[in-house]
């Protein structure tokens, strides 16, 4: 630049470094001379002296062109070597770029953060700045060059820096484009004819192929998706269309990192709205760089690491996001990744003794019930997982020991189970995975996939202590998934637990989570229907329960004979199932301990039927179902119950050491609507189990009269699930059927009492404990309450008889003192009576008696 001055910042002028004094071990050079024009000198690492460097030329901050160092330096000597070596380099000044007044310029090796000897310079420019028309009159200049070009290399040396450029400037074109309310596309084909038909044609073609993607808006997402990117730009865009397919309900925001790519991704901004951000690195750093660049400029609470060469399925980011509500200690939770034909590719990794990773459940089917439960895993690949994003920050991200890319996920779960927190396998997340189209599949080329050899010796080093304990590759497999568990417990009920309809499916469901938190891992099968049942069976496999269904199983036998030597024990959940099933697994399983959960006592329920309906039917099936009973109970090692009254009763039959008073967990979540808020009262129930029918009749033909009479216009709603059509000739203006309520805290957050007048039964009531727990004060008899403890006027509102139940309602219908009482009282009851801590001791309790 004619008239401008180049000085040294460092370093005297005209004075170069002694090219033969000994050099320093790390990679080192010196700049030895500049003109306006050029700058030259030399850079070598002694540790490969022979082989030539890049230098790169830095304006400020900013990548001005990266070179090799490659011109014969006949005075330059390796060190302990003769003279002679390729480390030259002589750099053309970028006129074109420099614009501003002054620079400060910085020769660089690549990937070193250090100037060479004698760098900075600084450059003093007196001309004005560039101008339009000064950019348009060097552009001829540059297609001369091109057409005089004769290799490729050369041309990708005179396009980097316009592509550099144009992804600097195309990002913040977008902003204002956005910020003015035009369209994007559009305006960037706008942008193309500006400067060329044929650019505009190219970009015209782009949106053609790819229909515009819009994104919801979200002001604060919950989940930042990063998807980092170099070049397979059709794969990219299907992956962001399979999103808008499955469009979450959680909110959120995609954050697309362009890691240099050399094709049509520099349009993605022209052919997506919305939620989306795009960020275009100068260079290729790596997956690494390109994650934790995302990670920085993400606004959510989460971060989703995401492949561009996956089709995300439905709810594959929700899954993700409620496990981490699910399980407290959640640290990263990863998803089920299958192949485009259909079978698994991943279902979490094992990390054997040496560092050497298994694609868990690779080659099986994606519902194989081995692959399809929620489990801790050593690792979980980083084509789709999820972090908190402090946490993520907190480490530091992914670590760039391992740049450009491999095992970074692998130390990732490593660092955050160091911890003390979890990395989980969501199998309920499920995407499709194109393997190897990013990175390739030889280990051994030349390659980015190379550096999974490298990188696993990196992780094995850092690793061994940890490693130290795990089996060698192939050993067990079946062990080692899931290295974590403590015992093995094969969990048999009727059917598969609905939690929603029934209190028994309350209990079974409890009482598996209790020994889950304890380290045990339950495998479930249901007795009578053996099927997959859609989202019922699905939402105990994404709590972490192992579910047997057919077509891999047709018959508790079968579990019984396949696996049986698994398991350390069985839990039996009702007496049907004790009484079919503990000979069996007696025989074919004798190491194995059996539990049996009474639930209720089936033949004390009868007996107190047949008291009430006087019928001899029911008398004589009692006597059946007792000796079934009493058969099962000398089967079992150790006995459930869930009330003192029952064990008191069972005391002479069940000696005191396998006898165990165990509710199940019920968590206080009182709703929010105070006392005036409220009206009316409700019964709930399952209309399957008779004494609840028996219950809402008795209600409405002999409590309903009296109480229509203390209180005038009481509205009793009548509530649950399988409600019988004899039903609908009770119904009356204060008497409705709402039969199965799907949201249960808004619909008990609405009444003001609840009532339960059973007048027959056994074991806790689960309709009682429900109404505590939401606050909501109850009316019951002493049937309905017996077992637990409760005491009339302070927990609960105790009364029998037509004429005294409707009293107690009406007098806690109407006395708001009385009902913010029992509301208190009640709440601090449930803590007392189940809560999870007290359930939980009470389950290892019976486990250090089991041994």
């Amino acid at each position: 630049m004619t008239g401008g001055t180049l000085a040294l910042l460092r370093g005297a002028a005209g004075q170069p470094a002694t090219p033969r004094q000994a050099p320093p071990a790390r990679p080192h050079g010196t700049v030895e001379g500049w003109t306006e024009t050029h700058v030259h000198g030399w850079a070598l690492d002694p540790a490969r002296p022979h082989e030539p460097l890049q230098v790169e030329l830095w304006d400020g901050e900013q990548l001005i062109l990266r070179t090799r160092a490659d011109i014969w330096r006949p005075d330059v000597a390796p060190p302990g070597g003769s003279p002679g070596l390729l480390c030259g380099f002589n750099i053309a000044m970028p006129q074109h770029l420099l614009t501003a007044p002054r620079h400060i310029l910085h020769i660089r090796i690549a990937g070193q953060g250090e100037d060479l000897s004698n760098s900075p310079l600084v450059l003093d420019n007196p001309k004005p700045p560039m101008t339009a028309e000064d950019l348009a009159a060097l552009l001829p200049g540059l297609e001369a060059r091109g057409a005089a070009a004769t290799s490729a290399a050369a041309m990708r040396e005179l396009i980097g820096p316009v592509m550099g450029a144009l992804g600097a400037l195309l990002p913040r074109y977008m902003a204002l484009v956005e910020q003015a309310g035009e369209d994007r596309a559009q305006a960037t084909i706008d942008l193309a004819h500006s400067y060329s038909d044929r650019l505009a044609a190219i970009l015209q073609d782009v949106c053609a192929r790819y229909p515009a993607l819009r994104f919801p808006e979200v002001a604060e997402p919950e989940v930042s998706v990063i998807i980092p990117v170099h070049g397979k730009f059709a794969y990219t865009y299907q992956c962001l269309s399979s999103i808008l397919k499955a469009l979450p309900r959680t909110g959120f925001e995609v954050v697309v990192v362009d890691d240099a790519s050399p094709d049509e991704t520099l349009f993605l901004p022209a052919i997506t709205a919305g939620a989306v951000l795009y960020l275009r690195n100068p260079r290729n750093g790596g997956f690494i760089a390109a994650c934790n660049a995302g990670a920085a400029a993400a606004r959510g609470r989460y971060l989703l690491f995401l492949n561009n060469d996956t089709e995300v399925k439905e709810g594959w980011l929700d899954t993700l996001r409620d496990t981490f509500a699910e399980v407290p200690d959640a640290g990263l939770v990863g998803s089920k990744l299958i192949f485009p034909d259909g079978s698994v590719q991943e279902a979490g990794g094992i990390v054997w003794r040496l560092g050497d990773g298994w694609n868990y459940g690779r080659g099986s089917q994606p519902d194989d019930p081995r692959i399809s439960y929620l489990r801790d895993v050593d690792y979980v690949s980083g084509a789709s997982i999820m972090v908190a994003r402090p946490v993520f920050e907190a480490l530091g991200g992914f670590d760039t020991h391992y740049s450009p890319a491999y095992y970074e996920d692998t130390d990732l779960a490593f660092r955050i189970r160091k911890r003390g927190l979890r990395v989980l396998y969501q199998p309920l997340s499920a995407l499709v995975h194109h393997e190897g189209i990013t990175s390739g599949t030889d280990v051994k080329g030349t390659g980015a996939k190379r550096y999974q050899l490298l990188n696993g010796r990196k992780f094995f080093d850092r690793w061994r202590d940890v490693l130290a304990s795990h089996r060698l590759n192939g050993e067990a497999p079946e062990l080692e998934k899931e290295r974590g568990v403590t015992r093995r417990i094969l969990f048999i009920d009727e059917t598969t637990p609905t939690p929603l309809e029934d209190a028994g499916s309350v209990a079974a469901l409890a009482h598996m989570r209790a020994m889950q938190a304890l380290g045990a891992k339950i495998t479930f099968v249901p007795a009578d229907n053996m099927a997959h049942l859609g989202d019922i069976t699905r939402a105990l496999q994404g709590i972490g329960i192992e579910c047997l269904h057919h077509p891999w199983y047709w018959s508790v036998e079968e579990v019984i004979r396949k696996r049986g030597a698994e398991f350390d024990a069985v839990f039996l959940h009702r007496f049907v199932n004790a009484f079919k099933y503990a000979g069996v697994i007696r025989s074919a399983m004798p190491n194995a301990r059996i539990i049996y959960s009474v639930a209720d006592l089936h033949h004390l329920r009868l007996e107190r039927e047949a008291a009430v309906t006087g019928d001899p039917a029911i008398a004589k099936e009692a006597a059946t179902v007792k000796a079934r009973e009493v058969t099962a109970l000398a089967m079992a090692d150790q006995v459930i119950v869930h009330s003192a009254h029952e064990a008191a009763y069972l005391a002479g039959a069940v000696p005191e050491e396998r006898l165990n008073v165990i509710p199940w967990t019920v968590k206080a979540r009182p709703g929010p609507s105070a006392f005036a808020a409220r009206s009316g009262i409700t019964f709930l129930g399952g209309y399957r189990h008779t004494p609840n029918v028996d219950a809402v009749t008795f209600f409405v033909d002999q409590v309903m009269p009296h109480l229509r009479s203390l209180v005038p216009g009481i509205v009793f709603r009548i509530a649950g699930s399988h409600m019988p059509d004899r039903f609908h000739a009770l119904a009356a203006p204060d008497v409705l059927l709402e039969g199965f309520v799907p949201d249960l805290d808004a619909y008990l957050d609405r009444q003001r009492v609840m009532v339960a007048p059973l007048r027959y039964g056994a074991g806790v009531k689960g309709k009682v404990l429900e109404s505590l727990a939401h606050g909501l004060p109850c009316v019951a008899t002493t049937m309905a309450a017996e077992g637990m403890g409760l005491t009339h006027a302070e927990d609960i509102a105790l009364a029998d008889g037509p004429r005294a139940i409707s009293e107690a309602i009406a007098w806690l219908y109407q006395d708001e003192a009385a009902w913010t009482r029992l509301r208190a009282q009640g709440l601090a009851f449930v803590e007392r009576f189940c809560g999870e801590g007290v359930i939980n001791g009470k389950f290892r309790a019976m486990f250090d008696r089991m041994g």
